[in-house]
């Protein structure tokens, strides 16, 4: 009363919040975020606690239902941008694709929000809405470097769905788009990606060095540079040329300290170790990386040093060790096949050893990508049923539990599993997800 000018929409929603009056708050924090657009940032990261404590819940329905009134009521793309913030925390990147489509009707400048969108949809998997992303994207672009990101895109996700007899058309489709683009600074993702398929897929290994080396003349920054070279060193550890590829994954770590490229190279010299046999040198390298920013590249180091510390105290020679590397490399290789014969070999072989748990983890992960899922669920079984104490228990829970759900149509199978591991696995990197599909399944 005594200032008018002042807002106390923000203060008042948070006490609403503890009274528990939710609507209330959700009304007030709305209110204040759209009179005080700079503060926006800050109410959404308010919001996401609920958002991630109540999954699912009337919360998430109030809001949604609010912010749709919202965007009716009041035609300004503030609340569609709002919307679309709201479906991407929830993964939902199909609607939150249409609240994209209407900012971008409104406003045709620029197409990298929902180029980003579709690079999220990418990472989480959902390769429908990612396809219709991209799609719309190259229909609506004149902007060659958007053209080159969204055909690049596409045709990664071409190349994961495809199986053998449709290498020679994906070979063919991205020589055309070199060819219509140039081999320019402006496609150095799509050469890479032409590397990476004749390597990893073609078995070319030979032919994507010559290409990388060509992309090296060419003017680019500094981490250009640095991702050609990674590539070029990933070619040289699939041609096995080990000592060639820890040269570069040393000098990408030396070019961009301190960044995640860097860490990257880092976990990926210890692989290159690791694959050659020198498992003492490997060792030291992921004792550093256990303590990484990235949980990802953190979790990965953590993973490889259990699995050689844990396999050289009862064996001294470190027999099934190796063997495990050499499954392992045919896996890195992409040869399938073979290495799941591998693997399988060293079951019969070292039944009982400390290898078992990690063995029958990497043939479960196999069949699931083979989309053979019952052969899967057996594998994970076993994990449960005999290594209850290994470090590949919350894998085997979360996995079997999303085999049930979205593979075989029987969620009423998973839901213990994702009650187990949110009861015993709170510090597993899939805690929130089997949280989130737990509460989901439970109603």
């Amino acid at each position: 009363e005594v200032n008018p000018e002042l807002n106390f929409d923000y203060q008042i929603a948070l006490l609403q919040g503890q009274l528990g009056n939710i609507e209330l708050m959700t009304d007030k924090l709305l209110d204040y975020a759209y009179e005080k657009q700079d503060n926006t940032a800050i109410v959404q990261n308010y919001l996401t606690r609920f958002i991630a404590d109540e999954a699912q819940s009337t919360f998430l329905n109030y809001l949604k239902k609010t912010l749709l009134l919202r965007t009716q009521k009041n035609p300004d793309v503030y609340w569609n941008q709002f919307l679309s913030w709201l479906y991407v925390q929830q993964k939902e990147y199909g609607k939150a694709f249409i609240q994209e489509k209407a900012i971008y009707k409104r406003n045709p400048e620029s197409l990298n929000a929902i180029l980003s969108l579709a690079y999220m949809a990418v990472d989480d998997k959902q390769q429908e809405d990612a396809i219709s992303i991209l799609e719309y994207v190259l229909e609506n672009t004149n902007d060659v470097s958007q053209q080159v990101a969204a055909h690049t895109l596409l045709m990664q996700l071409k190349m994961e769905e495809a199986i053998p007899s449709d290498y020679s058309k994906i070979d063919s489709e991205l020589n055309n788009l070199l060819e219509k683009y140039g081999f320019q600074s402006t496609t150095v993702t799509l050469i890479k990606l032409q590397a990476h398929f004749k390597a990893f897929y073609l078995n070319q290994p030979q032919e994507a060095s010559l290409l990388l080396n060509k992309a090296l003349k060419l003017r680019l920054n500094n981490r250009e540079i640095s991702e050609i070279k990674m590539e070029l060193a990933d070619v040289l550890l699939f041609d096995e040329k080990f000592n060639q590829s820890i040269l570069y994954y040393a000098q990408v770590e030396e070019n961009m300290k301190n960044d995640v490229l860097a860490h990257e190279a880092s976990m990926k010299m210890a692989k290159a170790n690791y694959y050659k046999n020198d498992f003492d040198w490997a060792l030291q390298q992921v004792k550093v990386l256990k303590q990484s920013s990235s949980l990802l590249i953190a979790n990965d180091a953590v993973e490889l040093f259990l699995l050689i510390k844990d396999n050289s105290y009862e064996d001294s020679t470190r027999v099934a060790l190796t063997s495990f590397a050499k499954a392992d490399l045919l896996l890195y290789q992409n040869k399938e096949e073979q290495a799941l014969n591998g693997f399988i070999s060293i079951l019969e072989k070292h039944k009982g050893d400390t290898i078992e748990d990690e063995t029958l983890y990497r043939i479960a992960t196999i069949y699931s990508k083979r989309k053979e899922y019952q052969k899967a669920i057996d594998y994970y079984k076993q994990i449960l049923e005999h290594h209850a104490d290994g470090i590949y228990v919350d894998e085997a829970l979360f996995f079997s539990a999303e085999i049930y759900r979205k593979y075989l149509d029987d969620p009423e199978k998973g839901k213990p599993l994702y009650e187990k591991m949110i009861f015993e696995h709170a510090d597993s990197i899939y805690f929130t997800e089997a949280r989130k599909q737990f509460r989901i399944l439970r109603g």
